[in-house]
């Protein structure tokens, strides 16, 4: 099997960043150089070693807690290929400026981004001699995406954040269903919240039209399903959201094999319609999805569970989800991340009592 280093992303809420090493063949990658989002930001464990041995680096998607310790990569020494989708790469123009002011030394330049070109999606791609991949979309952001390592006769599985069924995006499903080993997300496993329920419980709060509601985001898949769905259930609601969400909801219409068929007119429709407009004062009822706070608006929080009545709206694999991707990806070994440590002794326990379940089946 593959050797794995867990530089972080394990028993904690992001800093997902794990190596790769097969002893054999010599072959040593890097799946995803995040950090744990907060003030200050937690870096992985990366020295000049580790910066210095590995070949490559495969990136799942742009959040920060996924890509945002590459410039520390780059300081200690790496100067290989970076890999990601051609969407992912786009996003880098807006990250970039960004790296640039919060490490101002780091040597990004070294960094050889590189595209998965959308063509060769589900299809075997060549790295090295000893390397391949297999790619698909995860449905958890515009451009986010799995990938299977082949190295050695061995095949692996990492999931980077995924989401089995968003309103807006494609999930691909692997074609091959065995592996040696799997990195899968749990971020959400503790606990089952369906989409249905989880706008239900969220509609049931915005009850009032002549109120003003707001809906903390950040730029990502999470908020433009949200709106989405929102937007489809609420008829009678005006949505205000900022400049930059609206620009990256345009994105989404240049890279229409990332996007549900069935969906692609109704989001076309949604960014034309009066319905949809920038927020610029918080005067006039209806529905805001902001970055920003509001001290004249009722405030509905969707990133906390608390019980099956919270207007909770997931981003990553609830528990049902994570049984559904453990019968998919059958996997000699698997690495549950992206879960706190008390989530994933829950998670844990409960998948035991899944196999089992099946086993007395």
């Amino acid at each position: 099997m593959m050797d794995v280093t867990i530089l972080g992303g394990v028993k904690e809420y992001g800093r997902n960043c794990f190596i790769l090493t097969d002893h054999t063949t010599n072959t040593r990658i890097m799946l995803d150089c995040g950090v744990r989002n907060g003030t200050p930001e937690v870096y992985p464990d990366i020295t000049e070693d580790i910066a210095q041995s590995i070949q490559a680096v495969f990136i799942s998607h742009t959040h920060n807690d996924h890509i945002g310790a590459l410039p520390l990569l780059a300081e200690k020494g790496f100067k290989g290929d970076v890999w990601m989708s051609e969407a992912s790469l786009e996003q880098l123009a807006i990250i970039l400026p960004i790296w640039r002011q919060k490490r101002p030394d780091a040597p990004i330049d070294n960094l050889q981004f590189r595209a998965l070109a959308t063509q060769t999606r589900g299809k075997q791609v060549i790295i090295t001699k000893n390397l391949s991949i297999t790619w698909g979309y995860s449905g958890h952001m515009l451009g986010s995406v799995w990938y299977i390592f082949f190295v050695n006769q061995q095949a692996t599985f990492f999931s980077g954040d995924l989401a089995l069924t968003s309103p807006l995006l494609v999930t691909d499903t692997p074609l091959i269903r065995s592996f040696d080993l799997a990195l899968i997300d749990s971020g959400h496993a503790a606990y089952t919240m369906p989409y249905k329920k989880s706008t239900k419980n969220i509609i049931a709060l915005l009850a009032d039209p002549l109120e003003k509601y707001l809906i903390p985001i950040t730029i990502s898949g999470k908020a433009c399903d949200l709106l989405f769905s929102l937007y489809q259930l609420l008829p009678d609601r005006t949505f205000f959201i900022d400049r930059p969400l609206h620009g990256h909801l345009h994105s989404y219409l240049q890279h229409h094999e990332n996007l549900r068929n069935e969906r692609i007119c109704e989001l076309e429709a949604m960014l034309s319609s009066d319905r949809l407009q920038i927020a610029k004062n918080k005067k006039q009822p209806g529905v805001y999805l902001l970055k920003g706070k509001a001290s004249d608006c009722t405030v509905i929080q969707t990133g906390i569970y608390k019980n099956e009545h919270s207007p909770f709206y997931k981003s990553h694999p609830d528990r049902e989800d994570l049984q559904t991707l453990v019968r998919q990806i059958n996997a000699r070994n698997t690495i549950f991340f992206h879960s706190k440590e008390r989530d994933l002794e829950l998670i844990l326990k409960n998948q035991t009592l899944e196999d089992v379940s099946h086993e007395k089946n």
